[in-house]
């Protein structure tokens, strides 16, 4: 992928009480693919990725994709993912969580700072 691509990722555990977790993501709501590491996830410098939240677990990829110059959002408040799923009429499935985040307004994205 070139500089400056938007990424958008659902990060969900893959069963209940478990401790894996799959991300979905997407570049353009189109065409869905699956990862179990956020590094796997085809990102250059410069490309952004949005995501619902970040396990622990994953904490160590995420700074890694940080210092290969990927800049990294995190919604600010889960809520709004209901809310904009119900807005837009989605399913309850990954894919239409992913289609929320795509609604959502930047300004309720928190960027993770520069990793050292």
């Amino acid at each position: 992928m070139g500089t400056g691509v938007r990424c958008y990722a659902d990060i969900h555990r893959t069963r209940r009480n478990s401790e894996g977790y799959k991300i979905t993501y997407t570049f353009d709501g189109k065409e869905f693919r699956h990862v179990d590491n956020p590094e796997d996830i085809p990102l250059c410098i410069g490309d952004r990725l949005y995501v619902d939240t970040v396990p622990i677990t994953h904490t160590d990829a995420f700074i890694q994709l940080l210092r290969n110059g990927v800049e990294v959002y995190c919604l600010r408040r889960l809520t709004l993912l209901e809310k904009v799923r119900n807005d837009l009429k989605l399913p309850k499935t990954t894919r239409g969580d992913i289609k929320s985040l795509m609604g959502i307004e930047e300004r309720w994205f928190r960027r993770f700072p520069k990793a050292f």
